[in-house]
Parts: C-alpha cells; structure tokens; sequence
C-alpha cells in the first residue's frame, strides 16, 4: 500500500527575535501553528537560532530555510 501525500503549508514570517541577549528583526519558519525554527541575517549571512543562540550560518537565505526544513523532517 502506498500513503498519499499530505500538502503541508509552510510560512515564513517577520519577527522580532532575541539573539544573545538583543533584539534583532529576522524569520520564523512556522508549519501549521507549530514554529519549527527561527533565521537572523547577520553579517551578510543567514544564521540559524537554535535557542536563542546560533547554531549555523548560511550564504543564502534559502539554504538557512532548506537546513530548518530538513531537521524538522529528520526529528518529525
């Protein structure tokens, strides 16, 4: 038997977020109403908060998305 595919509806949205103890605009990546993680640009790159704190940068913002994404399907 094989399963059907469920459509899962991800959001990035604007959000004021803390990272090390400042408050800085950046990204929260919410599936449903769950948040599944949270992306900073900082100093020309794009760091992962894990939290509160950074956990990886990126180049690109995409390739911050994509990181969040699959540790959220590998842990889900």
């Amino acid at each position: 038997m094989s399963k059907k595919d469920k459509k899962i509806e991800v959001q990035v949205l604007d959000a004021k977020l803390d990272v090390n103890g400042q408050n800085v605009a950046g990204y929260q990546v919410v599936i449903g109403k769950k948040t599944i993680g949270e992306l900073v640009e900082l100093d020309k790159q794009f760091a992962v908060l894990k939290n509160g704190a950074v956990d990886s940068l990126y180049k690109t913002f995409d390739q911050g998305i994509g990181h969040i994404i699959e540790l959220y399907n590998l842990n889900h």
